[in-house]
């Protein structure tokens, strides 16, 4: 029994250390899993993001290069009328104004005199944009922030040539604000905002209700907030690239710039992290569907294994427990358990059963037919006993009984023995079964299993003699 006990601790451990790997090795692979799809969905994010980015940037540019393109139609027009701020030439960029994004239109003469299409005459001679046309370029000014709109607008100027000499310039007001809006309007949703930054940083365009929303600083140089040095490297090379920035609500944001390839100017964009991976939410559902899964499956196993085992265990147990010819307790066991009992103290009958002329039976009728006996005459004494009684085969026609209640004991071994000389088996023919028993009380007559098992052997012992087939019960004054 010790040794069964010790296997099945040893068996036990082994199995929840296996399960333990089995559970282990499971998570490990499942965080695995899960953790390389979320770099995957990271990495495609910000690759998507700074593809569009770039294609915006570049798109904005051949906006620009557009505009450019009327004002160059625009200039051709105007060589035709001698006087540049004729009506006709007004009508013209009244006209171009009309039909284009282009705020303002204005035709500038060699002396920096502005005519614009609302008639408004100014002097633009210091401006640099003048100064460039004038060389025959075409030029871009310096951004201008609205005191009105908070819009922020730039002049695109392209000279006007007569007979190869530059005789005046025409330019159009340009919202670049409202370009960069516009270019990332339909991007994730429009969650996230653009702007543009020059080459040191200083920023052209800004959304102040974005700035204000994600609780991000206000600043006029993003340099103050990038301090990265791969970021000034990037925009002093002109290179495309992505960061991760955190404002003071620690909300994650990703940062986007490109080249505008206009006056070393970038093209930015930002947006949560949340809304640039919020295409790839549903991969997010099925990893929470695929743990619901695995866990369901692990768990339904873990208990199936649990059970199984456990009812596994429970017929081994049993099986190493009983004797296997009569399926009641073997010697061992009715030992253990009967010395367990005896240590309640509590009044108990111990009784040993020994089956008459058990060796005539051998003798005439063969092995296999005794231990027919024996088989019947276990399944007689389990059902006859209550489940509460210990009923166990020590060895050959010898059987030890315990039953609980003393008060019981003597009927119950009458009756005993009137059904064992009612068992009917066939292959005996006319001989009839008899049993004799020998009977000890606990704890008058004995406190462990040893000592009961003395007293009522010499009772088993005196009946013998007597005739057999009847019970015996231990005197003291007998020994």
């Amino acid at each position: 029994m010790k040794d069964n006990y010790f296997q099945g601790k040893k068996f036990i451990k082994n199995y929840i250390v296996a399960i333990t790997i089995f559970i282990l090795t499971l998570i490990m692979g499942i965080v695995i899993f899960f953790n390389g799809v979320s770099i995957a969905v990271e990495k495609n994010s910000k690759e998507t993001l700074i593809t569009n980015v770039a294609r915006q940037s570049e798109h904005s540019n051949k906006i620009l290069e557009l505009n450019y393109s009327y004002l160059n139609a625009l200039a051709e027009n105007l060589t035709k009328s001698d006087d540049l701020f004729s009506k006709d030439n007004l009508h013209l960029i009244k006209s171009l104004m009309n039909n284009t994004d282009l705020d303002r239109t204005a035709i500038i003469n060699t002396n920096g005199d502005v005519l614009y299409d609302n008639e408004v005459v100014k002097n633009v001679a210091h401006r640099r944009y003048f100064k460039e046309v004038m060389e025959g370029k075409q030029s871009l000014s310096d951004p201008l922030e609205s005191s009105v709109d908070q819009q922020t607008r730039v002049i695109l100027c392209v000279p006007i040539y007569r007979n190869n000499q530059v005789i005046g310039a025409v330019g159009g007001s340009y919202n670049v604000t409202k370009l960069g809006n516009m270019l990332f309007d339909d991007l994730f949703d429009g969650q996230g905002k653009s702007f543009i930054v020059n080459q040191d940083g200083n920023l052209i365009t800004r959304n102040k209700e974005y700035t204000k929303k994600h609780n991000i600083k206000v600043l006029n140089n993003l340099f103050d907030v990038c301090k990265q040095k791969k970021v000034k490297r990037d925009f002093k090379d002109q290179k495309s690239n992505l960061i991760l920035i955190t404002t003071k609500n620690n909300e994650s944001l990703y940062l986007a710039y490109s080249p505008l390839k206009i006056n070393d100017w970038m093209v930015g964009y930002v947006v949560p992290v949340h809304a640039a991976q919020e295409s790839y939410t549903f991969i997010t559902h099925y990893e929470t569907l695929l743990a619901f899964f695995l866990g369901f499956i692990v768990l339904s196993l873990i208990i199936y294994l649990a059970l199984s085992n456990s009812k596994e265990n429970k017929y081994l147990i049993h099986l190493s427990q009983v004797d296997p010819l009569t399926s009641v307790y073997n010697k061992e066991t009715t030992q253990v358990l009967i010395d367990q009992k005896l240590k309640t103290q509590e009044p108990c009958c111990f009784l040993i059963l020994d089956v008459d002329a058990f060796k005539s039976v051998n003798d005439n009728f063969g092995h296999a037919v005794g231990d027919k006996v024996l088989t019947e005459l276990g399944t007689l004494f389990k059902n006859h006993f209550r489940q509460t009684d210990i009923v166990g085969r020590i060895g050959g026609d010898e059987f030890i009984i315990l039953i609980e209640d003393e008060n019981i004991a003597e009927s119950r071994i009458q009756a005993l023995l009137k059904k064992v000389n009612e068992l009917k088996i066939p292959e005996l023919q006319d001989f009839v079964l008899s049993i004799s028993v020998g009977m000890a009380y606990a704890p008058s007559q004995g406190t462990t299993f040893m000592e009961l098992y003395r007293h009522a052997d010499h009772a088993l012992y005196q009946i013998k003699r007597s005739g057999k087939n009847n019970y015996n019960i231990y005197k003291s004054d007998e020994n």
